[in-house]
């Protein structure tokens, strides 16, 4: 049973274990400015639907109020 052959021998799988705890450490912080991001964005594109929402409103005030007359100039 000693003739076994390990995929990663076990001198070294405290380094092994550390690599993967950087690794995962570093998926975290990654995962953690995504979030930041996705929320700016996402308060950014509610805002901008807000904006729009009121040019719109806007729009359909100004056009359902009648236009001003037109002076015809006199010759």
């Amino acid at each position: 049973m000693a003739d076994i052959k390990h995929v990663i021998e076990p001198e070294r799988f405290g380094l092994w274990i550390a690599a993967t705890f950087v690794i995962a450490l570093l998926a975290l912080v990654v995962a953690l400015i995504s979030l930041t991001r996705v929320s700016d964005l996402m308060y950014i594109t509610q805002a901008e639907t807000i904006l729009l929402n009121k040019k719109i409103d806007n729009a359909n005030t100004s056009a359902d109020m009648p236009a001003p007359p037109v002076q015809e100039e006199q010759q």
